[in-house]
């Protein structure tokens, strides 16, 4: 099993170099990068940016209603004569300040979610991206195993068959022998197909058409910090996109504190009358004594503590999930060590013996 497991797994390599001629072979470095690319949700937050910052861009006009042109005109007779009069007016009418600085507020709090949720994204289809990188390269160390294991699975069929045919075994020897040879042949079709699932999901993630591979090995996984773990958990983009939308909400209330103050308009009215030319200034002030901006108000308080409260709850359960994460990884990690250092030294040799002690009859 020593000399054969190398053999083994060097016809794989060559096996799979000449099939990926054509493919699109890519490192953990590779599958990031392109998701950070090219994949479409990343994309799609991208472009729902672009419409935060076109909110942005109407809040920040200062008038946010045009002016307004009115023309009359008619025939007046008199002891005089004809005459015809004409009357034009333009009015432009203004806002609060309050309200400008509660939508541009609202805007930038609009861009600073989304902002967060590209992060967000980013970080969820990141994880995606080498969850499924993993996969595959699991699968594909497991199917090289598994080659491995199914050439001894077929050198212990041949031994029985032989011992059988010169009596030193029972028919049961045989089959039992020529079973585990099935399932070993079963289980790397089986991991095959695994294989090719966790490369389908790494081609959807990372919106490849073309075949793909990937270059790698599993390997014992490094220690980690709690505390720093911790402390990159408190700034996840989650969190900043909700303490966003506080923000959004607390421009609402804002913005519906300023419909009660008055709203002015300002404009000028030019008049031919009787063949007399007069020119008027005009101001408007709209006072609010009905609607005064409490449904706003109301609403805008209501998803503000709302949101603080959602606020607090995904806190508690992001420090949760990485305090259960760790331990987690720690101990797998531990595990991953312990198999290292204790189970695999020896193992390709004592797999070696144990063939060759059955195939001289040593054991059954």
């Amino acid at each position: 099993m020593c000399v054969r497991l190398p053999m083994v797994a060097l016809g794989a390599a060559v096996l799979m170099s000449s099939a990926a001629q054509g493919q699109t072979a890519m490192t953990l470095a590779d599958v990031l990068a392109r998701a950070r690319e090219r994949a479409p949700q990343i994309v799609d937050a991208r472009l729902a940016l672009d419409e935060a910052r076109g909110r942005l861009l109407g809040a920040s006009l200062r008038a946010q209603t045009n002016p307004e042109l009115d023309v009359q005109a008619g025939n007046r007779h008199g002891s005089n004569g004809r005459w015809t009069d004409v009357e034009v007016g333009v009015t432009q009418l203004l806002e609060p300040g309050a309200r400008r600085s509660a939508r541009v507020t609202g805007a930038n709090a609009a861009i600073a979610e989304g902002t967060a949720d590209i992060e967000e994204t980013t970080r969820t289809v990141l994880r995606a991206a080498a969850l499924a990188y993993y996969q595959s390269i699991h699968a594909r160390e497991r199917v090289e195993m598994l080659a491995a294991a199914q050439d001894v699975a077929a050198s212990i069929y041949t031994a029985a068959e032989r011992r059988f045919a010169a009596g030193d075994v029972a028919l049961l020897d045989v089959n039992l022998a020529r079973a585990s040879w099935a399932r070993v042949r079963a289980e790397r079709e089986a991991t095959e197909g695994r294989y090719a699932e966790a490369l389908g999901d790494l081609k959807r993630l990372l919106d490849i058409e073309t075949d793909l591979s990937v270059q790698g090995e599993l390997t014992v996984p490094p220690d980690r910090e709690l505390a720093a773990d911790l402390g990159a958990a408190g700034q996840r983009p989650e969190l900043r996109a909700l303490e966003a939308r506080v923000r959004e909400a607390e421009s609402d209330i804002q913005f519906g504190q300023s419909f009660g103050r008055p709203s002015y308009g300002v404009g000028v009215r030019y008049a031919r009358e009787s063949g007399d030319q007069v020119v008027l200034g005009g101001l408007t002030v709209t006072w609010p004594v009905f609607s005064r901006g409490l449904d706003v108000q109301a609403i805008g308080a209501a998803r503000a503590a709302r949101l603080r409260a959602e606020l607090d709850v995904v806190r508690t359960r992001i420090q949760i999930d990485v305090r259960s994460a760790f331990d987690a990884y720690q101990r797998k990690a531990a595990a991953a060590r312990i198999l290292q250092a204790d189970a695999l030294p020896g193992l390709d040799q004592n797999e070696a013996l144990s063939t060759r002690s059955f195939e001289v009859g040593q054991l059954g």
